[in-house]
């Protein structure tokens, strides 16, 4: 009997459908031993986990990033002899070895002749490198059956393998299976079909068997029938809001999603969903979506944007269901921070609101609601996200037992954030109310404006400057700063007096109102 050993993150959700999968793998190749853990797994039966890694022969990880997982499962599948790991932290992906490929901890990279041909299936651009080997998957193999050298075959292998993963759905997990099987575990299988393809990027909707291959298709489609469908009238300019969704959600039909949509139209909205692999979000936005600003500022050729689809559709907000870095997506997390000029250059050229709302994939709701988001998911939705720029990060929902659950009234704040900055969009700046928080504690002990070595009226003063050259209101500036932050304890002080007299006259007595300047402990 050999083994295989499959752990996967971010996905627990998809438990009952990977079990199936190793069911039909091994009812065609009873010799075969399919086990599937996913990463919540790793914390709640760590015993059976081990006892399954120890007499394994083929180890297969994907997106698991939990430093103590990483480090627990290092100790105890390096003596696996095939280890396939994707899109995780680098010190688990390079134990990556199948026949005489391997990664390697001081990985040289492919083959030069592969690089070549990879280069082929990109723009060139350093940003695209990722998304383009998603393409490479799909022709790759095909290219590399004619080159004799075996670690080139193995390499072969090893993007066939994973090509099944990335296809995803039950059918292409099992035919993964076969193939490792047959190539490298000495098991008969027979004929191995090809995967069950979805487009890499794509935009569906519940209504239509199907998916669009591009916005305008979709857009097209969705005006034409709304009326109808949607209960919407076609004259109205309701906003448009690109939605980018994981694919592999798509693949699996996850419930969450058809629901999301539609409460978006429920509240007005019209989604623009899209999918993807997630290496590809800034392909999308950055060829896909574009703005009334972006076009204006190519006419007067002040920016270019020649990767500009000519089917690219504006839209007036995107909120990504994805999280992690929108350049590179969980791949991208593997060295975080890279590519945020790139995004922000991206983000830029759109000038629009881009919100990071997503379910909690590794946190049911019930410790979510009792102890708040834990570590590594903040990192995933807050963090990555907003060094990229985004902002007003709202969690969906979360797990309840296998399943990915939306709490409606997170969509309706979702959805209300939403139309709220589209709506200050249309309002001129100069009568835009913008509130600016400074630190004050402890409150009458002289803290407001203080923060260790920075120089906070310093700095507000710039802010504020800025803001006026913006064209905001914000009346006669001092020079210097330390007179601002005196007016505004000066301002805290009267407001406080004054309050403290009104309160005395009323019976009975009515606690104080908190400051209009001022601030908490967070800073």
């Amino acid at each position: 009997m050999k083994r295989i050993v499959v752990i996967t993150g971010f996905e627990s959700f998809n438990a009952d459908l990977y079990r199936k999968a190793a069911q039909l793998a091994t009812s065609r190749c009873p010799d075969l031993d399919v086990r599937v853990f996913s990463d919540r797994s790793l914390a709640t039966e760590p015993e059976i986990i081990e006892n399954a890694l120890k007499d394994a022969q083929v180890f297969f990880a994907s997106l698991i990033f939990d430093y103590d997982q990483v480090i627990w499962l290092r100790q105890r599948v390096q003596h696996i002899p095939i280890r396939l790991v994707f899109e995780s932290a680098l010190e688990l992906m390079s134990l990556t070895q199948l026949g005489k490929f391997a990664i390697g901890d001081k990985p040289k990279g492919m083959p030069k002749p592969i690089q070549f041909i990879l280069s082929k299936f990109s723009s060139g651009k350093e940003e695209d490198k990722l998304a383009g080997y998603i393409s490479f998957l799909k022709t790759g193999p095909k290219l590399l059956k004619f080159v004799p050298v075996q670690k080139v075959q193995d390499l072969r292998n090893w993007l066939i393998i994973y090509g099944y993963w990335n296809a995803g759905g039950s059918d292409n997990f099992a035919v993964m299976c076969w193939t490792i099987a047959q190539k490298y575990l000495d098991l008969k299988v027979g004929e191995i079909p090809e995967p069950i393809e979805t487009p890499n990027m794509g935009l569906l909707h519940p209504d239509y068997r199907g998916y669009f291959l591009s916005p305008k298709e979709y857009l097209d489609w969705y005006r034409n029938c709304r009326d109808a469908k949607f209960r919407v009238s076609t004259n109205s300019k309701l906003p448009v809001v690109g939605i980018l969704l994981y694919r592999k959600h798509v693949i699996t039909k996850q419930p969450y999603i058809a629901k999301l949509i539609r409460y978006f139209e429920e509240e007005g909205l019209i989604p623009l969903p899209v999918f993807i692999n997630g290496v590809e979000g800034h392909v999308v936005v950055r060829d896909w979506l574009t703005t009334a600003y972006e076009t204006q500022q190519r006419q007067q050729g002040i920016i270019e944007t020649p990767s500009l689809s000519k089917d690219a559709t504006e839209v007036d907000a995107i909120a990504s269901t994805i999280g992690f870095p929108l350049v590179g997506g969980p791949a991208g997390s593997m060295e975080a921070g890279r590519q945020v000029e790139v995004a922000k250059r991206i983000l830029s050229a759109k000038n629009i609101p881009y919100l990071v709302a997503a379910p909690l994939l590794i946190q049911d709701i019930h410790s979510w609601t009792r102890q708040g988001i834990g570590g590594l998911q903040s990192v995933v939705l807050y963090a990555l996200p907003e060094l990229d720029g985004a902002i007003d990060t709202i969690p969906l929902g979360g797990l309840v037992g296998e399943d990915i659950y939306l709490v409606p009234e997170r969509v309706k704040r979702l959805t209300g954030r939403l139309k709220s900055w589209i709506q200050l969009r249309q309002i001129p700046p100069s009568e835009r109310k913008v509130a600016v928080i400074l630190y004050g504690f402890p409150p009458g002990y002289g803290a407001t404006g203080t923060a260790a070595l920075l120089n906070v009226p310093r700095s507000l003063i710039k802010l504020l400057e800025a803001l006026k050259e913006q064209g905001y209101t914000v009346g006669d500036l001092p020079e210097d700063g330390e007179e601002l932050i005196r007016r505004v304890k000066e301002a805290d002080e009267n407001f406080i007096s004054h309050r403290g007299t009104e309160t005395r006259r009323r019976t009975p007595p009515t606690p104080l109102v908190p400051p209009l300047v001022g601030g908490d402990d967070r800073g």
